[in-house]
């Protein structure tokens, strides 16, 4: 018996603290400028905001649709649950492209955002394929 629970014991030393480790939610404040992208972009754990020149999308929740955080370039892809009436994006595109420099592209709908590398498709025209790209600071 005594045996049974030095065992156990040595069991739990070996395997180290018992800590659930959640993965940190990735959040931040970002600024642009310029006619269209002049504004903010704000990622919260729960919500996500992005108020620009022309369109205003208020907190909402959403989903992750892709993200790779690697520590010189990231990029995550945000798509809201619901929009605000004057919100003019369903799909929020973030990706590093220096320390604090950030490349912030909104997409009018989930399909505008999976069709983006079709040859002809950001080059057109066509409203429903407009995408806003916006320089941003990462304030935070």
């Amino acid at each position: 018996m005594q045996i049974a629970k030095v065992v156990a014991l040595a069991g739990l030393v070996l395997a180290g603290p018992c800590t659930a480790t959640a993965e940190t939610p990735f959040t931040g404040k970002f600024s642009g400028t310029g006619r269209a992208c002049s504004g903010g972009l704000f990622v919260r754990t729960q919500t996500i905001e992005w108020n620009s020149s022309f369109s205003v999308c208020r907190p909402a929740r959403y989903d992750v649709l892709e993200k790779d955080l690697r520590k010189d370039h990231g990029r995550i892809v945000f798509r809201f649950k619901t929009r605000s009436r004057q919100c003019l994006y369903e799909v929020i595109e973030a990706e590093q492209v220096g320390t604090y420099g950030w490349d912030v592209r909104g997409y009018q709908s989930l399909a505008s955002y999976r069709k983006r590398a079709l040859p002809g498709w950001s080059n057109s025209s066509l409203t429903e394929r407009q995408i806003l790209s916006c320089p941003m600071t990462r304030l935070d």
